[in-house]
């Protein structure tokens, strides 16, 4: 008896360590977008709050210059070892991290700030922070922060194109 007991513990132990690590189906989740990506545009629906409080929209598009990039490096476990990528847009090279969630009701790619990346204006006014993964095909990425105010809704897509 005693021997059946320890048997099914160790099994259970060995048939359950890959769902024991933490971060594993994120970080495969997140692996399925390594690969340098060409940056396209960036189409932008910000809010302007005036002084009496009315909220107007400003619809523009930025596009990118020649070489601008963004990398997404293999990592073993974004959550410890998270390895450093580097982007180029509008001649900023910048150095970054990125994360990847994935929840029941969004994936997403969070770009961060690394514990010893220089700080790029470039980088914080258009990169930086969690997108929703909107569309993911062999050559494409679409990704998107969203809000909304006053019933009305605000964002910023990214569109790349894989290198």
């Amino acid at each position: 008896m005693r021997f059946f007991i320890v048997s099914l513990i160790l099994l259970s132990i060995f048939s359950g360590c890959r769902k024991w690590t933490h971060g594993h189906k994120d970080t495969k989740f997140r692996n399925k977008f390594v690969g340098t990506y060409r940056i396209d545009s960036i189409v932008k629906k910000n809010l302007q709050i005036s002084d009496s409080g009315i909220v107007k929209d400003t619809n523009y598009t930025v596009y990118s210059l020649t070489g601008d990039y963004l990398e997404i490096l293999h990592t073993k476990d974004q959550i410890e070892k998270n390895v450093t990528c580097q982007g180029k847009f509008l001649d900023s090279v910048f150095r970054y991290e990125v994360q990847g969630f994935k929840d029941k009701n969004a994936d997403r790619l969070s770009f961060t700030y690394c514990n010893d990346c220089q700080y790029s204006e470039i980088f914080n006014q258009h990169i930086l922070g969690s997108r929703y993964v909107i569309s993911n095909s062999d050559n494409r990425l679409i990704l998107e922060t969203r809000f909304t105010a006053n019933d009305k809704p605000f964002g910023t897509k990214l569109y790349l194109s894989k290198k």
